[in-house]
């Protein structure tokens, strides 16, 4: 837990992000002049730059994506799904080993209702 604390809390270098990308926007408008040397190759030169820009814009965007993976939009890490699919499965081993009543008796320890109060 102390580790993904730390991952959500420490942020990436914003200078070191604005160069990289930078740089990948300059290397990408400038590909085509580089392939340039035979024009007579014309659509062999667009489809290579296209499928090469697509990819390098695309890796950005995935890196943009794994900078904060535990947000809320609809592609983050579903990390309450999966503590509560553990809780339900916690409930399932309890109650195939001691009954409904120890089942009954933890999720009102986990609301915060002491068990006095109830019986």
């Amino acid at each position: 837990y102390a580790g993904l604390k730390k991952l959500i809390n420490t942020p990436f270098p914003f200078p070191l992000v604005q160069m990289a990308r930078t740089f990948l926007f300059f290397w990408v408008f400038t590909l085509p002049f580089a392939l340039c040397s035979n024009a007579k190759e014309l659509p062999g030169i667009l489809l290579s730059t296209f499928f090469i820009t697509y990819g390098f814009v695309g890796l950005e965007y995935v890196s943009m994506e794994l900078d904060d993976p535990f947000g809320d939009d609809p592609n983050d890490f579903d990390d309450l799904g999966m503590a509560e699919m553990v809780f339900e499965d916690i409930y399932i081993t309890l109650y195939k080993l001691d009954g409904d009543a120890s089942v009954q008796n933890l999720r009102m320890k986990l609301a915060g209702v002491k068990v006095e109060e109830i019986a």
